[in-house]
């Protein structure tokens, strides 16, 4: 497989990750916290493909999990969180921690799974294509989170609001992708 391609799924996995990564730095998050985040998703990246290259037939025959079933559920679980703490009184002080990076991380590279074991297939170079996914969604996740900081000091808090409105309609759309 042309390395170009891989740069284009590459790419394509890891809007997923921009657009939610805009959505959580709209929350204020430390710098601290948007590193640790963007280096979890970066894993991720390489960990799910490579797993699927090992485990993808016994996760589509066996399991009969849906990815993008699973990836609405979870955006809308944060989509109703987001919302719920935008109408409320108290001041929420926001940290990721290990758990809600991991399973951010998670959620957003869950289509990778998929992924490497189609690369396999087609006899990519799957370390370099894995490394490409890792530094491709890092820095996706980075530059989402950065962003999404920016918007939240010129938003205020309706940042919250906009925030919560992106994860419902990325959930919509994971939705529909697994009903059609």
């Amino acid at each position: 497989m042309n390395i170009v391609v891989v740069f284009f799924i590459a790419i394509s996995l890891s809007l997923d990750a921009f657009s939610l990564a805009l959505s959580l730095g709209m929350r204020g998050l430390s710098s601290k916290d948007i590193l640790i985040l963007s280096s979890t998703v970066g894993i991720s990246h390489f960990i799910m493909p490579f797993l699927g290259t090992i485990l993808g037939h016994v996760f589509a025959y066996g399991v009969h999990a849906d990815a993008n079933m699973l990836a609405g559920v979870i955006f809308i679980y944060i989509a109703i969180q987001m919302f719920k703490e935008y109408r409320s009184e108290e001041v929420i002080d926001f940290k990721m921690g290990f758990v809600g990076a991991a399973l951010f991380a998670i959620g957003v590279s869950l289509d990778s799974f998929g992924v490497g074991f189609a690369l396999r297939l087609e006899g990519a170079d799957i370390i370099k294509s894995f490394s490409l996914f890792t530094l491709a969604s890092f820095s996706f996740t980075y530059i989402g989170l950065r962003l999404g900081k920016v918007l939240n000091s010129i938003l205020g808090d309706y940042s919250i609001l906009l925030g919560s409105f992106i994860m419902s309609i990325l959930a919509l759309l994971n939705f529909c992708h697994f009903l059609f």
